[in-house]
């Protein structure tokens, strides 16, 4: 089909019909949208352009132009066209915007070597300083000062210790932990190996110990697990931990290339003690990019051989400190010794001052970028608790050595200097003493001496008591002995003599004298002269008995007066005592009360006198039957018989009256008295048994007190002695000190302290009472010493005034003055819980020094505390490579182009060079 120009039909208007169709065409004067015909030369370009669009390989546009075309077929393809040309723009932009972002992809390689580098291993003890060095060097106070207190430390206090001009290098270096206490055991590849192959180096944790150090004889391994590395077995020497920048037990280690400058302080692992540590590595290399892809770069650094961004901050650091301070930190880099490491004097007054503003100054000002290649050791870890196993071999190992002697000297070392130590056993000694000091006080100015009075009062008041007990007693035997001599000794005379012999077989008698009357009346009898002499011999009898009963009624009457007026019969001498004080000491009162004491008393006293006149009488009616039997012969049978009856009833009358009389009147005063010296002597053995418990109670207190003062009390003041030389002077160690409070003597001294006051609790209570006993046995005595009628007369001639007083007075004031004396001598009131106090403050004090003496054992627990192991390996035989590459070039933004423009306009480069031959040639034909 035969294409002809639009500009040739864009005026006319044709209406035709072919094949019965109707077609009808117009044209205006307008271009195809509408636009004003273009002039001449513009109508050239328009048709180059039309021309343009119908051959060029940019798809689309020739259907916009197209001839004969639809105006709607037209507008889709504009639209279409215009929205391929918009996404091909965006992409374009996008690719762009991309390539200028500099990406770039990460490329991880696993590479296996036959042998691989081995780090250098780095390793500090957390503990900065060792406390025997610095108290050597007479730094530990120092250093205390410097770091328990840092916020308010001065430098007055090193000029105090002088120390301005020790340099840091000095003041760590000479108080480290050496690498030969440090490492105990080392091997290399099933190779032994020491604190010789350690490098030791300053890090910004102090003092530490690089092994394979050297990078131009940097080791390797040939295999993998921890036969084929580095084993360590180190003593981080706990006990001679001190205050110091860190705070934490055990060490810091750190894997790094020979080249880099370790920072163990910030990068480095913390090991602790009592563990057996697992580490294997695992080797990373790391390739970066520099700009505009990355940010690596190879800065260099007048003290470093290899860059890296810790180097490069400490080379900023270093010289801003210099210009500062003219001096650095002994981690810090110099040349040939510049700049100088600071004086303490300088780090005090300047870089501590300045090293704030330094850090941020280095973080604003100094440029350090990651390095472009660098190595990473990566550390897995493991643990293992140590095995008894470990334990008995390292045990064994340190057989010989001085690790003991060591160890003592660094704890009694601590133990002084350490202030927390030291004041806690200060404070613990102090309180000791203090409480044994109040322990003397109570045991002896007051508990001893209480019981020095009590026992001298007892002396006292019971001499007083056993001298009223020896008086009554004495007293009482006396009037017994008057009653006995004097009285009843008058009964047995008139008995043996009248009362006795007045009724002597009466029965017997009666019979005789009635047989001998009836004999009279007797036929056989009538002799005169044998009547005579019958009556006369009866007559006699009867005569004999009647004049007894006179004797025996007048002595009977003598007898009741004595007793009824207290006169004595007798005139007895009783000892050594004057006859004149007997008529003062006899019982009168009781004698008076034994006639009517009772009603058998009474009766029976008055009856007997009765009794015997009685008698008489009918003693008297016999003979008056014998008168008459004699004279007027005569005899009345039946009157005799009832005479003879009722003189054997006369004589059974007078026989009891007279025993009961002697029963109930003569012997009761003497059975009193007896009875009062037999509850005299129970008085007496109750006071007695009072006193003696008493002092008993008090003996054994004074003897176990004693006891306590010759033993732990002296004890203690030694051993409390020596804890204050260590204290002060220094002249003994704790260990000692230790030993002498911690002995077995101290310790049986304790439990004899423990009994003591046991027992002083409960023989002090016995005590208490027992006072209160004695003052109700006291006042049993005085009783019966002062309440007594029978002797008041005896203390009156005497003037006795002692035993003149009132009972109820005397009663009044021993109980009064007992219960005040108790109370005022209570032993258990200046007791409380003293001893308790004191055996809670030895409890501790033993307690910190049994301690002291358990820790310095080297066993199990000091392995763990100090011992840690380490197996430092490579988990794998291979490194994995990490490189930065470029993810995005021009030859990729070239093809994205290319791509996008075929992809969504089907052009090409060429379309590129199609629109610049077309725009070239037609300005060259509008030029001509």
């Amino acid at each position: 089909m035969e294409s002809y120009p639009l500009s040739d039909f864009s005026h006319s208007t044709c209406r035709c019909e072919a094949n019965g169709m109707k077609t009808d065409t117009g044209f205006n004067t307008n271009g195809p949208f509408g636009d004003p015909a273009p002039t001449k030369n513009k109508s050239t370009w328009k048709s180059a352009w039309i021309e343009f669009t119908q051959s060029t390989t940019f798809h689309g546009l020739r259907y916009i132009w197209l001839d004969h075309a639809f105006p709607l077929r037209r507008i889709c393809w504009f639209l279409l066209v215009l929205g391929c040309g918009g996404l091909l723009a965006f992409q374009l932009v996008d690719r762009i915007i991309y390539y200028y972002s500099w990406p770039v992809t990460v490329n991880v390689h696993v590479n296996f070597n036959k042998t691989m580098l081995f780090p250098s291993v780095t390793l500090c003890n957390q503990n900065n300083f060792r406390s025997t060095a610095a108290t050597k060097l007479n730094r530990y106070e120092l250093i205390d000062q410097m770091f328990t207190s840092s916020s308010n430390f001065s430098t007055k206090a090193l000029e105090y210790y002088n120390s301005t001009n020790i340099t840091l290098d000095d003041f760590f270096h000479q108080t480290a932990h050496t690498k030969e206490d440090l490492i105990i055991r080392c091997e290399w590849q099933n190779e032994q190996c020491g604190p010789d192959n350690f490098t030791e180096i300053f890090t910004d944790h102090g003092v530490c110990y690089s092994f394979n150090h050297q990078s131009h004889n940097a080791l390797a391994v040939t295999s993998t697990g921890s036969d084929y590395g580095l084993k360590l077995t180190l003593n981080v020497e706990q006990y001679e931990y001190m205050p110091g920048p860190h705070t934490a037990a055990g060490i810091k280690l750190l894997f790094h290339d020979q080249k880099e400058f370790p920072k163990v302080h910030e990068l480095g692992l913390a090991i602790p003690t009592g563990a057996h540590a697992f580490i294997g590595l695992q080797l990373v290399s790391i390739a970066n990019l520099p700009k505009p892809h990355g940010d690596c770069a190879e800065n260099k650094s007048p003290y470093y051989r290899r860059y890296s961004p810790d180097a490069c901050r400490l080379t900023c650091m270093t010289q801003f400190m210099n210009e500062l301070c003219g001096c650095r930190h002994h981690f810090m880099p110099s040349i040939e010794g510049k700049p100088p490491i600071c004086t303490l004097q300088q780090y005090y007054g300047c870089f501590l001052k300045y090293i704030g503003q330094v850090r941020n100054k280095v973080h604003a000002e100094c440029e350090c970028p990651v390095p472009c290649h660098f190595l990473i050791f990566d550390p897995s870890l493991s643990f293992a608790a140590t095995s008894t196993y470990a334990t008995d071999r390292l045990l064994a190992a340190t057989t010989g050595s001085n690790l003991q002697e060591r160890y003592d000297d660094a704890r009694e070392t601590t133990s002084r200097m350490d202030q927390l130590k030291f004041k806690r056993f200060l404070n613990l000694e102090q309180d000791v003493s203090l409480q044994l000091q109040k322990l003397k006080h109570v045991m002896v100015d007051e508990i001893q001496t209480t019981i020095q009075e009590q026992e001298e009062f007892l002396t006292i008041v019971s001499n007083e008591i056993e001298y009223v007990l020896y008086i009554k007693d004495f007293l009482y035997r006396y009037q017994q002995y008057m009653v006995v001599k004097n009285f009843a000794r008058a009964r047995d005379a008139m008995e043996e003599r009248t009362f006795n012999f007045l009724a002597m077989g009466f029965q017997e008698f009666s019979y005789q004298i009635e047989t001998k009357i009836i004999q009279l009346m007797n036929p056989e009898f009538q002799n005169f002269s044998t009547r005579q002499t019958l009556y006369i011999m009866t007559l006699n009898q009867l005569n004999g008995r009647i004049d007894l009963a006179d004797r025996a009624f007048a002595n009977y009457t003598d007898l009741y007066n004595s007793y009824a007026t207290g006169n004595p019969i007798f005139r007895y001498q009783f000892e050594n005592e004057s006859r004149d004080d007997n008529i003062f000491v006899i019982p009168k009162p009781l004698l008076e009360h034994s006639l009517n004491h009772s009603v058998y008393a009474e009766t029976y006293s008055i009856r007997v006198g009765d009794d015997i006149l009685l008698y008489k009488s009918k003693l008297q009616n016999l003979s008056a039957i014998l008168e008459e039997a004699y004279h007027n012969k005569t005899l009345n049978e039946t009157q005799l018989h009832e005479a003879c009856v009722l003189f054997l009833h006369s004589g059974r009358r007078y026989f009891h009256s007279k025993s009961t009389f002697y029963f109930e009147t003569i012997d009761y005063p003497k059975r009193i008295i007896t009875q009062r010296i037999n509850n005299l002597s129970v008085l007496s053995r109750q006071y007695k048994a009072v006193v003696n418990s008493i002092k008993q109670h008090l003996s054994s207190l004074r003897k176990s007190l004693e006891e306590l003062k010759a033993s732990l009390i002296k004890q203690l003041e030694h051993g409390l002695g020596c804890a204050s030389d260590f204290i002060i002077y220094g002249n003994i160690t704790k260990m000692a000190v230790a030993k002498e409070m911690t002995s077995s003597n101290i310790f049986n001294g304790i439990s004899n302290l423990k009994m003591f006051f046991q027992d002083l609790r409960s023989r002090g209570q016995s005590v208490f009472d027992g006072w209160s006993l004695l003052a109700d046995a006291t006042t049993a005595v005085w009783d019966v010493a002062i309440n007594d009628a029978d002797m008041l007369d005896y203390f009156n001639y005497k003037n006795m005034s002692l035993f003149l007083r009132n009972y109820t007075d005397v009663k009044y004031e021993i109980e009064q003055n007992y219960t005040q004396y108790r109370i005022l001598h209570d032993l258990l009131a200046p007791v409380g819980n003293i001893e308790s106090l004191f055996l809670k403050s030895l409890d501790d004090l033993m307690y910190e020094l049994q301690m002291f003496m358990d820790e310095g054992k080297i066993d199990s627990n000091f392995i763990k505390e100090n011992f840690l192991q380490l197996d430092i390996f490579y988990r794998e035989k291979s490194y994995e490579e990490i490189t930065q590459q470029i993810a995005y070039d021009n030859f990729a933004l070239f093809c994205d182009f290319g791509g996008s423009m075929g992809l969504f306009v089907g052009a090409s480069v060429l379309t590129v060079f199609e629109l610049l031959d077309l725009i070239i040639q037609q300005s060259l034909k509008t030029a001509k």
